[in-house]
């Protein structure tokens, strides 16, 4: 993800996942400082110009891994290590669905998560209402899911503006993880 690319990342989160505006800007200018541990990836139309879709990923420890999970509010159990990948958020524009990126998006951050030698991956599945959602890809990359939780968002007050709820979400979720050492390279390979 380069500055460039902003405006549009926040447009398609804006549409598909809802949230705060300064969440948002919070995380694209992390993945955008070369010191901070986030990572942002885009993908772009053939002519580059064009953003059709967004993915986060971050490193923390288990403190704030925890945190980011709302553990302690929910009073659930995700096994956790010292240092854990957190899968944030992937979004693709409703045109560009079912075409790959959301995999290339898993595969690439499970290898960086492989280069950096963190040990765990976690991540949150936002369940759309009658649609396809993260779940799909957690299981195709050997995720478990380690609990469902229902109106995930509003438990935690952490989701204004859900592009389903048309305000503050009342939508579940679902928590995975998996080890990154049991990543297969067939679920890496950046080919």
């Amino acid at each position: 993800m380069a500055s460039a690319d902003a405006p549009a990342v926040q447009r398609i989160w804006s549409a598909r996942f809802g949230g705060d505006p300064s969440t948002q800007e919070k995380w694209i200018e992390a993945a955008l400082n070369p010191a901070h541990s986030a990572t942002g990836f885009v993908a772009v139309s053939t002519d580059a110009e064009t953003v059709l879709g967004l993915s986060f990923l971050d490193v923390g420890d288990r403190s704030y891994t925890r945190h980011y999970l709302g553990l302690d509010t929910l009073e659930t159990t995700v096994p956790l290590e010292e240092r854990n990948g957190i899968f944030h958020l992937s979004c693709v524009r409703a045109d560009w669905e079912n075409r790959g990126i959301g995999s290339a998006f898993y595969e690439r951050r499970l290898s960086i998560l492989v280069d950096r030698e963190v040990p765990r991956a976690v991540g949150i599945a936002w369940h759309r209402p009658h649609l396809v959602d993260s779940r799909v890809l957690f299981e195709k990359y050997d995720f478990r899911c380690h609990a469902t939780v229902d109106q995930y968002y509003e438990r935690l007050g952490r989701r204004q503006h859900c592009p389903n709820c048309g305000g503050q979400c009342d939508c579940s979720a679902s928590l995975y993880g998996r080890s990154v050492s049991t990543a297969s390279s067939s679920q890496i390979d950046q080919s």
